[in-house]
């Protein structure tokens, strides 16, 4: 049964000192990083999606196990429909639909919550690939959301999500707050905290 198969020598590891990590989370980020470096990008990291008639508490949960604040909505035949935030599933969302509705919160599914895909707004991964993370900053302040999703067209001309940015990844990627970027009144004053690590 094994006969294709050969056993290989293992090494011994005493004189190893180091453990590697990702190349990435060495580099310094700054406003003028190249937007990519804060981009999750699902050609390399899976996407963490839920279908549309989960329950809203059952989605919490798996928010909470998969440690992430956002979730990728799907149909029943596997297509993107839209995307729910642990703000949407914990806020005033539910229990508006709670009361116009007559239902119980266990009754609520994430697609009477979600926000459609028919309301969002993205960026193309062309448009992030020529970006700064500034400019990125000033977008995600300009449209007040948290997060940005980004879309691309494969070799065959089909669009899909490709990934997201989040000011809360950006905020890590600078070691600072994003409230307190939102904060600062002028990109001068976020340089100063990024590069000083000053306060405001």
């Amino acid at each position: 049964m094994f006969q294709e198969f050969k056993h290989i020598r293992l090494q011994e590891i005493a004189e190893v000192d180091f453990i590697m990590t990702p190349e990435q989370s060495n580099k310094a980020v700054s406003l003028h990083s190249p937007a990519l470096e804060t981009l999750t990008d699902f050609t390399q990291t899976k996407p963490v999606t839920v279908i549309e008639s989960m329950a809203i508490d059952d989605a919490i949960e798996h928010m909470k196990s998969q440690h992430v604040r956002l979730l990728f909505v799907v149909d029943n035949d596997n297509n993107f429909s839209g995307i729910v935030t642990a703000a949407d599933l914990q806020g005033r969302k539910v229990m508006a639909f709670m009361q116009r509705d007559g239902v119980s919160r266990d009754q609520v599914q994430i697609r009477h919550i979600m926000l459609s895909k028919l309301h969002i707004r993205a960026l193309t991964y062309p448009q992030i690939r020529d970006a700064k993370v500034g400019d990125i900053m000033l977008t995600l302040k300009g449209s007040g959301a948290q997060h940005v999703v980004v879309v691309d067209e494969s070799t065959a001309g089909v669009m899909r999500v490709r990934g997201i940015i989040s000011s809360s990844d950006i905020s890590r990627c600078l070691k600072i707050g994003f409230d307190v970027m939102y904060e600062a009144k002028s990109f001068a004053e976020i340089e100063k905290i990024v590069s000083q690590g000053v306060e405001l």
